[in-house]
């Protein structure tokens, strides 16, 4: 026959005269460990409304709209791709930022983030637990019932909610992120399909003026005061502007298609897109822009609060030596009466070996980590601001040298040469060196447009710049 053991905590009067009184104690008990889970779940209940409103508050306000939680069109559907009268660079921008799958996958982040962050600061559930075992004898059974509630200790569920936390916000800075990462790859490749279409009107009209060229050159071979060599010389160059052209609008087609599949649709860019490459580009401030990009922008937000958060879990695992406590009261009952106990459990492990030393000391290391990783983000901001803003800067010097002097002075030699060589006051030469030069200044100026303009995007994007131009 198996006899039940007294408890190795607290045991109480059994049965008799008292039993009334332990029952008591026990409800009393079982009252004052409830009474910290009910406090916690009222916090946490608080703080989830809160969290709540905070977050309707910033969608309200943010102004990158994500569309609910539908699935994301089929590419290429004609159900689900918009045909646009007018390709503007602002109509393919708010398309691309209502509807494209990347922002909608991190808008689902941010909802998983913010689960996370209220699970880890959910309290413990008591567990039926009586600290002494069933007895199954005939007559003799004796059987058990209780239960234990853990009790945190040194705000170790505060700082993990306070760690998953700042997990969230940056879910919610990498949607930020990747928003104008979007804007820039949808302004850089614009500007790049808007000097394609360009290059194309460039080529279309040089091919016209090489043309004219060969047939002037034709008439004067006929005459009489003229040679095959000239030509020649002349056809070739009609020649290289009609490959040319060719070239230039297989290139368009395909920087359509690419513009198309950055914003979210493809087969959306059918038209021409409408823009002006020719346009003032947006100026900025050196000052302002090495400011922002160290301080403000979206990549050293999210490495300070990395270094934010490490810092806390540093704090959590110093708190983690401190040992829960788990107590309850257990009450023991028997077939035979008169056999009846009650006791307090009070359960906790002892940190004699294991004091949490080894994820101290990784947690204080990543602390160093996280903060030498903010100082490398900031720098390798400053490298992109130095590299994409000269280039910007000379970009834009050039343009405007070709714009003001190089374009119209290959128009205007072009022009008198054209008229000497007509009437016989100059070489051949000069008239061919003068066309191609004309041919040569065109091309590189929408090169040079292009630049500008691709290389004002990517400063935009490390600015953060909504409106574009």
């Amino acid at each position: 026959m198996t006899t039940p053991r007294d408890p190795p905590c607290l045991p109480f009067l059994r049965g008799g005269k008292n039993s009334r009184w332990c029952t008591n104690l026990m409800l009393v008990a079982a009252i004052a460990s409830a009474a910290p889970l009910c406090a916690q779940e009222r916090a946490i209940k608080t703080d989830a409304v809160r969290t709540a409103a905070t977050k309707s508050h910033r969608i309200a306000s943010e102004p990158l709209i994500v569309r609910g939680a539908e699935p994301s069109p089929v590419p290429g559907s004609e159900s689900t791709v918009p045909n646009p009268s007018n390709v503007t660079l602002e109509y393919l921008t708010r398309l691309a930022l209502e509807n494209h799958p990347l922002l909608r996958r991190d808008a689902a982040r941010i909802d998983s983030a913010a689960g996370h962050a209220l699970q880890k600061g959910l309290y413990p559930n008591p567990r039926f637990d009586t600290n002494n075992p069933q007895v199954f004898n005939g007559k003799n059974s004796m059987f058990n019932l209780g239960f234990q509630q853990e009790i945190v200790v040194k705000g170790k569920l505060r700082l993990d909610r306070a760690a998953a936390l700042r997990v969230q916000q940056q879910s919610q800075l990498s949607l930020t992120q990747d928003k104008y990462g979007l804007l820039t790859n949808i302004r850089s490749q614009f500007y790049t399909t808007l000097a394609a279409q360009y290059r194309v009107d460039v080529l279309n009209r040089l091919l016209k003026l090489t043309d004219s060229s060969v047939k002037i050159a034709q008439e004067r071979a006929k005459g009489g005061t003229g040679d095959q060599t000239e030509v020649l010389l002349l056809t070739i160059d009609f020649d290289r502007a009609r490959a040319d052209l060719a070239n230039a609008r297989r290139i368009l087609a395909g920087e359509k298609g690419q513009l198309a599949a950055i914003v979210g649709f493809p087969g959306l860019v059918q038209e021409n897109v409408v823009g002006a490459l020719a346009a003032s580009p947006p100026t900025f401030d050196e000052p302002f822009m090495e400011r922002f990009v160290t301080s403000e922008n979206v990549q050293v937000q999210i490495a300070k609060i990395e270094v934010d958060k490490n810092k806390i879990l540093l704090q959590r695992a110093e708190a983690e030596p401190y040992p829960n406590v788990s107590l309850g009261p257990a009450y023991n009952y028997g077939l035979t009466k008169g056999n009846e106990q009650y006791w307090f459990n009070i359960i906790f492990p002892i940190p004699v070996s294991n004091r949490n030393q080894g994820n101290i000391v990784s947690a204080r290391a990543n602390v160093s980590d996280s903060v030498e990783s903010l100082g490398s983000v900031q720098l390798d901001l400053l490298r992109q601001l130095a590299d994409a803003f000269s280039a910007h800067r000379g970009a834009l010097a050039q343009a405007q040298q070709y714009k003001e002097r190089i374009i119209p002075d290959a128009r205007e030699s072009l022009r008198l040469a054209r008229s000497g060589f007509e009437a016989g006051l100059f070489d051949f030469s000069v008239y061919l060196q003068a066309q191609r030069t004309l041919i040569d200044s065109s091309k590189a100026y929408v090169d040079i447009l292009e630049r500008v303009w691709t290389t004002a995007a990517t400063v935009a994007g490390l600015l953060q710049i909504d409106q574009f131009p």
